[in-house]
């Protein structure tokens, strides 16, 4: 597996960096250089080759980009310049002066790492002056930092992690060095791109199943058996089920009772979008009502077993969605024109024979819980997240409570006129 890594950066970073990626067979350098860090972006755009992921030569850079969304983060990598980086250009300060005691204005390195490298190697007699940002900061306020610092006489030199300040600074003949990426690190983080590609190497190429299920009663059942325009109906499903199929590049399986499966790789079926068009197809088509659910696992056991529970998940909404479990039991709700809900299934162990409710309503409201940050809940807030009515929602409390997965922990004042509302917490041995 080849990796076409995206070096983005100035000439001489990506120069460095580029010698260093060379070394390794299983990585693709592709140079993606710019005079200031503004212009990033747009090399990034007038990119046409390839990139699996982008390895950027500082902090200002990959925050700029992974801002303005040009690239996620995901897929996005920069090269800290603390460690040896910055400890070898103290050195090299140290090395030019010969005064015992030195006061230097830095910017981009966090203070914390600043207070630890001076406690750390008994740097009594340095003194820094920090411009710390988390993200992106243009250059000129950086230049003006450091010459402001320098012409007040606060600071003896300065050092900074940006090109462009660096060559400012020279030209207002400010003392200044330059933090660069050191190769230990740059190699750390290779070695570390290297295994989130082969993770997700062995993740798309889990088994994926798509379950497709017609929920056909008895009589209907019977029905087929006879009815020209049920077995018309069943050959319109089959169809439209195979051209999906074959755009996962699946194997497409009938099991009988208007249940289907398509057994593919999760590659290809992240590859697309949601398959609302599907359902949409076969509603347009034969007037009847489809619920699809995805399933991954290790196995193909594991995949359907998965998707069985996709299945009861859809089946139990109140609207049509799309749910997909995954391979450590993760659940994803799909609705249409909305980001999926995600939340983990709740395993309630021996309390799950003293509660007369479904383990998908007690996973949503644990999961909303975690969702909103909320400590407490009450009948309201659960009538909102299972969008039902504030009487239902009561008796669902009123049996957590009495199965002993929640616990009430006080009232709330429900306005003006009326009782106040019970507010719940979750037992803390969920």
């Amino acid at each position: 597996m080849t990796i076409n890594l995206g070096v983005v950066g100035p000439e001489d970073s990506v120069g460095t960096l580029t010698k260093v990626v060379e070394e390794y067979p299983s990585f693709k350098a592709i140079p993606i250089i710019y005079e200031n860090v503004e212009q990033a972006p747009s090399k990034i755009k007038q990119t046409t080759q390839q990139v699996d992921q982008w390895l950027f030569t500082g902090q200002a850079p990959y925050s700029l980009c992974t801002e303005m969304g040009i690239v996620s983060k995901d897929q996005s990598w920069f090269v800290p310049l603390e460690g040896s980086s910055l400890l070898g250009t103290f050195l090299e300060a140290f090395y030019h002066t010969d005064q015992k005691k030195l006061d230097v204005s830095l910017d981009t390195i966090s203070p914390q790492y600043t207070d630890w490298l001076i406690n750390e190697f008994s740097l009594a007699h340095l003194t820094i002056h920090l411009f710390d940002y988390p993200d992106y900061v243009e250059e000129e306020k950086l230049i003006a930092f450091h010459k402001q610092a320098f012409q007040s006489g606060k600071t003896a030199l300065a050092l900074t992690c940006l090109r462009g300040v660096y060559q400012a600074l020279i030209k207002l003949g400010i003392p200044c060095y330059r933090v660069q990426p050191a190769e230990p690190v740059t190699r750390n983080i290779l070695a570390r791109i290297q295994d989130r590609m082969n993770s997700l190497y062995y993740k798309k190429a889990q088994i994926g199943v798509v379950g497709a299920l017609i929920p056909f009663s008895q009589t209907e059942q019977k029905e087929m058996v006879y009815s020209y325009k049920r077995k018309h109906q069943e050959l319109v499903i089959r169809k439209r089920l195979l051209e999906y199929a074959e755009s996962l590049q699946g194997s497409f399986i009938e099991i009988g009772n208007g249940y289907f499966e398509i057994f593919t790789t999760r590659g290809e079926i992240e590859a697309q979008s949601w398959p609302y068009e599907v359902i949409d197809d076969v509603k347009t088509s034969t007037n009847l009502t489809i619920y699809l659910g995805i399933g991954y696992g290790r196995t193909a056991l594991a995949a359907s077993k998965h998707v069985q529970s996709a299945l009861d998940f859809s089946k139990q909404a109140r609207e049509q969605m799309i749910v997909l479990v995954d391979e450590e039991n993760n659940v994803s709700e799909a609705k249409r024109n909305e980001e999926p809900f995600q939340y983990r299934q709740v395993f309630l162990g021996d309390h799950s024979t003293n509660v007369a409710v479904g383990p998908a309503i007690i996973a949503r409201i644990y999961a909303k819980v975690a969702q909103q940050k909320q400590s407490y809940f009450s009948s309201q807030d659960v009538a909102i997240w299972l969008e039902g009515t504030e009487r239902h929602a009561r008796r669902i409390l009123f049996e957590l409570e009495k199965g002993n997965v929640i616990r009430q922990v006080g009232e709330e004042q429900s306005g003006r006129r009326g009782r106040p509302r019970r507010v719940y917490c979750f037992k803390d041995s969920l």
